[in-house]
């Protein structure tokens, strides 16, 4: 036979412990006595699965446990659309990010659209296509998300689904918290950087030893310089380069658009000018002619180009005998680095589905997901020591030089604007000109100022 008496002498010893938790016993025991003191003739089992349920119900709400937390329930199809200006191919998409995400979320559905000619992202709001997460350069994504008025707080969301903002690049958080006006309209998920890449067959043939790390930005126009020929009648060009990088990335860190003033910086900051003139240098080592295109590197008759450093995933490379070294420093500036160049990703107002495509960038933030980026010497914007240790330890070619991607310390990032895309077309537009000397800089200064100073008065007015 059960005892069913409640012994209150145990009880209130319990109770006078001090301890709130033992007070609280005491007082589910009391209950649970009391009530089954009054029910003698119930049979024991029923007795007990009685008090457990009620220990359960009454369970300490505040009380801290190491317990598995309870699975949720089994979660619905969805599918996920993810949009990017960038011009990514669907296969690079998945290689980088889709597959990882469909593999942690068989339930998800990822369908990624590939921006176009014909389909943009104006295209794509015009028609109402719902986008869960459209994903950028740092730039354009501000840019966009605010012309299209497509922005979303993803704070909560970062919160409810426990993502850890202090261990991400600290540059490229607080440049989002800062163009989401203390909010945070994107996630960093990796970054990235310029570094130098050179064709080790052309520097054999004409005898030139290979670009070293930490080089100065000079010496690489020496170099260019002298590859610059023609060979048995084969043009050779010395040094192809991204000027929209060389603009926005440059160590000095100067905005297009002072943030506070809203006007352009191009007459107002001297530095600008050895930027301009560094710029000039490299177009006349290719005849002027406008080398941004990776695909002229690897034609085989280009020395050297300086390319973002995933550029080996993003291209066949397998034609040329490559390597790299790091991002050629300004003698103004030794020791410092490019700006970083983060890829944000940002859950718009236009998506259905905010909690799943959360779920999938905060799992593409984890140790597992920044690890396998990493291997594959893809800069990780989690700054974990298994994750920074692992870099490019399973990249795809050997014996490459992959530590140079991550030689130099990243330059603080300026103040952003909501201009800064359409401003950077403005700086761009007199390069080849400048090459070819039929504009002096002085006058294409106070052009890009004119120019850029209307664009943005124009946008305010809108």
């Amino acid at each position: 036979m059960i005892n069913n008496s409640f012994n209150y002498k145990e009880g209130y010893q319990l109770f006078a412990s001090g301890s709130p938790y033992s007070r609280f016993s005491f007082m589910k025991f009391a209950f649970v006595g009391k009530a089954l003191s009054s029910y003698r003739f119930l049979h024991a089992p029923v007795m007990l699965a009685c008090m457990s349920a009620c220990l359960i119900a009454c369970g300490d709400s505040g009380r801290q446990t190491t317990e598995e937390p309870v699975k949720q329930a089994r979660k619905e199809p969805v599918e996920l659309v993810f949009f990017s200006t960038s011009g990514w191919s669907e296969e690079a998409f998945n290689e980088r990010f889709g597959n990882a995400i469909r593999s942690k979320f068989p339930e998800y559905t990822i369908r990624y659209i590939q921006s176009s000619k014909e389909v943009t992202l104006e295209s794509l709001v015009t028609s109402k296509t719902p986008i869960d997460v459209y994903w950028d350069t740092h730039t354009a994504t501000f840019s966009n998300l605010d012309r299209f008025k497509i922005q979303s707080d993803m704070s909560e969301l970062i919160r409810k689904h426990n993502v850890n903002l202090n261990t991400l690049d600290p540059a490229a958080v607080q440049m989002v918290k800062t163009m989401s006006n203390g909010g945070m309209y994107a996630l960093p998920l990796v970054n990235n950087t310029e570094v130098l890449y050179y064709n080790k067959d052309i520097f054999d043939k004409f005898g030139v030893p290979y670009p070293k790390d930490g080089m100065m930005r000079d010496d690489m126009l020496d170099i260019a310089k002298r590859m610059n020929r023609t060979d048995s009648g084969v043009e050779y060009y010395g040094l192809g380069t991204y000027p929209s990088y060389s603009l926005a990335l440059s160590p000095f860190s100067i905005p297009y658009v002072d943030a506070k003033t809203e006007k352009a910086t191009i007459q107002s900051d001297p530095r600008w000018k050895t930027v301009y003139e560094q710029l000039i240098t490299a177009y006349r080592t290719t005849n002027n002619k406008k080398m941004s295109d990776p695909n002229q590197f690897l034609k085989g008759n280009m020395a050297m180009f300086m390319g973002l450093a995933n550029m080996f995933l993003n291209f066949d490379v397998s034609t040329i005998n490559w390597d790299i070294v790091s991002y050629p420093l300004y003698k103004e500036l030794p020791g410092v680095g490019q700006q970083s160049l983060p890829t944000l990703f940002s859950i718009t107002s236009l998506g259905k589905h905010p909690d799943e495509a959360m779920n999938a960038l905060a799992y593409m933030l984890s140790e597992e997901a920044q690890k396998s980026l990493s291997e594959r010497a893809i800069i990780p914007v989690l700054q974990t020591p298994s994750v920074t240790q692992a870099f490019g330890t399973k990249a795809p070619y050997k014996n490459k030089n992959y530590a140079a991607i991550l030689k130099n310390k990243f330059s603080a990032s300026p103040p952003l604007t909501v201009y800064d895309t359409r401003a950077q077309n403005i700086y761009l537009k007199p390069l080849e000109q400048l090459a070819q000397g039929t504009v002096d800089l002085n006058t294409a200064f106070r052009q890009i100022e004119q120019e850029t100073n209307q664009m943005i008065a124009e946008e305010k007015a809108k």
